[in-house]
């Protein structure tokens, strides 16, 4: 799956200059991210890579798999649930973008997966001091936690060794992944006096043929009239470099929304 998974990604990202591009990407029910002429968005809803994704989500045990399991960390909010054996699937509101820049030297992009629901969606009525956390994670007052789950901070060998251990509680596992830079989840600012929550992470995967995919993931989680919406960026470490303060702005000037 994960073979299948990157190879429709990165045919989806190298065909990008075939669809209608943009420079902001409209997020519908949240708001605007606005990115300047450098940087293109193209529309991805309805091709192969976001077909595939969202088959995935459906698969018995999907959550069980070596793939997922790295995905989930270094994505979901913790006590969210992705990959439930149930419906409703939060897959299923998967739409996905591609971001482009071009300088003298090249062209770089990644991939801008937006999955959205309410809270039945993500937690399906379990993990309820998860729920609750996330419930007040966003309030503007001092009701808002500071910290994940009130966690103390931990290195980033303590969280490779997290990562290592639920890979080798997997049956078949075939990838090992390898935490270059990782930032945990926390709290930002943004410019309307909102909050939203960010991690980041540059990690190398590598299968089972010692082949090695360096990757880049950062996500964002906003809320917004009941609703989580959980945006993933996934390129190349050179895509961070050259993309990653596009996004930075474009994610804390988020001109939400009125409904």
């Amino acid at each position: 799956m994960f073979k299948k998974i990157m190879a429709a990604l990165s045919a989806f990202i190298l065909a990008g200059c075939l669809y209608a591009a943009a420079e902001d990407l409209v997020i519908d029910g949240l708001g605007k991210l606005s990115f300047g002429e450098d940087v293109q968005i193209t529309d991805g809803g309805g091709s192969r890579a976001e077909t595939i994704f969202k088959k995935s989500g459906h698969r018995k045990d999907y959550g069980k798999t070596d793939w997922a399991a790295v995905m989930y960390f270094l994505t979901t909010p913790p006590g969210m649930d992705m990959y439930p054996d149930r419906a409703p699937y939060p897959y299923d509101s998967l739409h996905l973008y591609q971001i482009r820049k071009s300088d003298i030297r090249g062209t770089y992009s990644a991939s801008v997966s937006v999955v959205k629901g309410t809270e039945e969606a993500f937690f399906h009525g379990k993990r309820e001091k998860a729920a609750r956390f996330w419930e007040c994670a966003f309030h503007e007052d001092a009701t808002r936690p500071h910290s994940l789950f009130g966690l103390p901070k931990i290195s980033i060998e303590e969280y490779q060794r997290m990562l290592n251990s639920r890979l080798d509680e997997i049956k078949g596992q075939k990838l090992q992944a390898e935490l270059v830079s990782f930032s945990p989840w926390h709290a930002y600012k943004n410019h309307d006096g909102t909050y939203r929550w960010t991690q980041e992470a540059r990690v190398i995967i590598s299968d089972e043929r010692h082949l090695s995919y360096p990757m880049w993931v950062y996500t964002n989680l906003y809320r917004q009239g009941g609703m989580y919406y959980l945006i993933i960026v996934q390129g190349s470490h050179t895509a961070a470099e050259k993309i990653g303060k596009n996004l930075l702005y474009a994610f804390y000037g988020l001109e939400r929304s009125s409904t």
